[in-house]
């Protein structure tokens, strides 16, 4: 059976978690089971060859971003008669809530029922009384697929029943992101004179929520115990003057190094650290959250100890104590402790990666999150066939219940 992953703007060659999600279940699902629609372009040879999924991909920017109502609206419904007589797809995929009033359109006027995959700060926004477009998106969905436990919590509290959610944890390509000898010349370049230091990682957005400034603030501390360190920052944003300005003011500015994105490199760039860390926070009142952090099951498949702010989904993607530490992304002085242990503990650390690195390969392959993702799409299907009525309950109706099997009926299907 054959489905249809719909994301405007989540999909590769755009950067970011969700688009590298996207990207791994669309190959994981293989160009048996499933075709795509996005607006993203692919801009050069490079790209496309970087970017190829394996599947035929619908690249339609006019679909999405079209000057006018019109355009736009000749533009889907050309694009959709393509996809429905080439590919003939039984169900739809959302990347996200925002594409809801698609499916919707989808499940009314061709009979498809849909899935949305929610994520964290989307749900977060759906929560809020200005959210009820992102809100219907969720509630009319068949099924729900959070990416991690406290994503899918977040999703009951938008007003989904518990029955139509289901908890697919990301995977991680386990042969690109494994164990590397470090590249000497790529750590000259990027520390220069500091390039026999320790070295403690951060991959990620240069925005508030990731913590990057927790780290900086937990450097002095750090450098007591420990005072050949440097903090390498792969990323980019908005928050990159700020992040400076305070190594200066903290005076460890001489032991931090700004590298920028790199993300075509990064199982070299993982190499050459002592110690992953990213200790997200919640940031609620921006609506901004971890809801899961992919970059901890790349550096664990790395087989780097990790260290994880104990806050949104992260602890699904960090197993306290066997692949790194959860910390209190507030604390400081608790985020230098962990580190200190890290860097001065070989034996602590060389186990944890160990372990992180085993835990990656049994329990997060892409293959194995393709077969789960599969598994659900059929299931969708299944109950449409069965004559399971294809509008699910909102919370102000009785209409729409799903119709599962007692093997179904727990609360959440964890990864």
């Amino acid at each position: 059976m054959k489905s249809l992953l719909i994301s405007s703007e989540y999909f590769p060659p755009q950067v970011g978690g969700i688009s590298r999600l996207m990207g791994g279940i669309t190959a994981a699902l293989g160009p048996e089971r499933v075709c795509c629609l996005t607006s993203q372009r692919v801009n050069d040879i490079a790209d496309r060859e970087d970017e190829d999924l394996g599947v035929k991909v619908y690249r339609r920017p006019a679909v999405f971003n079209g000057k006018t109502k019109f355009l736009r609206g000749a533009a889907w419904v050309a694009t959709i008669t393509e996809i429905m007589v080439s590919d003939r797809p039984k169900v739809v995929q959302l990347a996200t809530a925002g594409e809801g009033p698609l499916g919707l359109w989808l499940r009314r006027w061709l009979g498809l029922p849909f899935v949305v995959y929610a994520h964290g700060n989307e749900v977060l926004n759906a929560i809020l009384e200005s959210g009820q477009k992102l809100r219907l998106g969720l509630q009319r969905a068949d099924r729900v697929v959070a990416v991690s436990r406290f994503t899918a919590s977040l999703v009951q509290k938008a007003g989904v029943s518990p029955d139509r959610i289901e908890v697919v944890h990301p995977g991680c390509d386990s042969e690109r992101f494994r164990p590397l000898f470090p590249r000497m010349d790529l750590r000259q370049k990027l520390l220069g004179e500091r390039h026999k230091d320790k070295v403690v990682l951060s991959v990620g957005n240069l925005v508030a929520r990731k913590g990057h400034d927790m780290v900086l603030r937990a450097l002095p501390r750090l450098r007591e115990t420990v005072p050949d360190v440097t903090y390498l920052i792969i990323g980019e944003g908005s928050y990159r003057p700020q992040l400076e300005n305070l190594a200066i003011a903290l005076g460890v500015r001489n032991h931090v190094v700004f590298a920028g994105r790199l993300a075509k490199g990064l199982p070299d760039i993982y190499a050459l650290a002592d110690v992953f860390v990213m200790p997200s926070r919640e940031q609620l009142q921006e609506c901004d959250i971890e809801g899961f952090g992919l970059v901890f099951l790349e550096a664990s498949a790395c087989a780097k100890p990790v260290v994880g702010g104990r806050s949104g989904g992260i602890p699904d993607a960090v197993a306290d104590g066997l692949t790194g530490m959860l910390v209190d992304p507030h604390d400081s002085e608790e985020i230098a402790n962990a580190l200190v242990r890290l860097l001065t503990d070989e034996e602590f650390a060389t186990r944890l990666g160990q372990q992180g690195r085993s835990w990656v390969l049994e329990r997060f392959t892409w293959d194995g999150v393709g077969d789960k993702v599969q598994g659900i799409l059929e299931s969708v299907w299944r109950e449409r066939s069965v004559g399971g009525l294809h509008r699910p309950a909102c919370p102000t109706d009785n209409v729409g219940k799903t119709h599962r099997s007692n093997q179904q009926k727990s609360v959440y299907r964890l990864s």
